[in-house]
């Protein structure tokens, strides 16, 4: 299935789930001998291809705290021991800003996929409801700004919950996650599903669940 959003969008709202708080079981690689220059970041200990790496993911690096470092979106794999990373852009079609130069980085790869594809699935399954009572039945969902929002927020509830498992009611990562849950509530009440039955790019019909499209194939 398609995801709705990517690690970036979640990097542009709460980075510190990447820098401070990733899970180590969802760690793809590390290593200690990162190097930026301009917008290519190197390892020649990695092999970024069989880690399964994709372009979307966020890179943290650091010197000596990993609290302390930098997270940085990956817009390309360009080999195995070679990526184009990014200060987070605006928007995934601008270019690739670099970020600081350096070397002798150490580095890691965290990816919350597993999140978002729980996420994605759930309201994917909303929509496909939702497109059967409209009387869709061949439809893909066009990409949105307001879904990649709805499922990163929906994602970042999730990984609060979890980090707070065990915490005192009073702990900060309870109350991210109910914030995360509560403005997801807002979000998917907000989306709506527009149909498009004979592809003229108007939408005939609209279900309230935004920005998401149909079309008749």
């Amino acid at each position: 299935m398609d995801y709705y959003c990517q690690d970036r969008d979640l990097l542009s709202i709460e980075p510190i789930v990447f820098i401070a708080g990733g899970f180590p079981s969802q760690q793809l690689i590390n290593g200690t001998d990162g190097s930026i220059s301009g917008t290519t970041f190197t390892s020649a200990g990695s092999n970024f291809s069989t880690a399964g790496i994709k372009a979307g993911m966020a890179l943290c690096s650091y010197d000596t705290t990993p609290s302390e470092g930098n997270a940085f979106e990956i817009t390309s794999i360009d080999s195995a021991t070679q990526l184009t990373i990014s200060v987070l852009r605006g928007s995934s079609e601008d270019s690739p800003t670099p970020p600081p130069a350096g070397s002798n980085l150490s580095f890691y790869i965290r990816t919350f996929e597993p999140q978002i594809k729980m996420t994605s699935s759930t309201l994917g399954e909303k929509l496909r409801q939702m497109s059967e009572l409209a009387g869709i039945d061949n439809a893909d969902f066009a990409d949105s700004e307001q879904l990649r929002i709805t499922t990163a927020y929906g994602t970042l509830s999730s990984i609060f919950t979890a980090r707070a498992e065990n915490a005192a009611a009073h702990d900060a990562n309870w109350i991210k996650a109910e914030h995360y849950r509560n403005e997801y509530r807002k979000l998917q009440l907000q989306l709506r599903l527009a149909v498009d039955e004979d592809g003229d790019g108007l939408a005939e019909k609209t279900r309230t669940l935004g920005n998401v499209i149909l079309r008749r194939v």
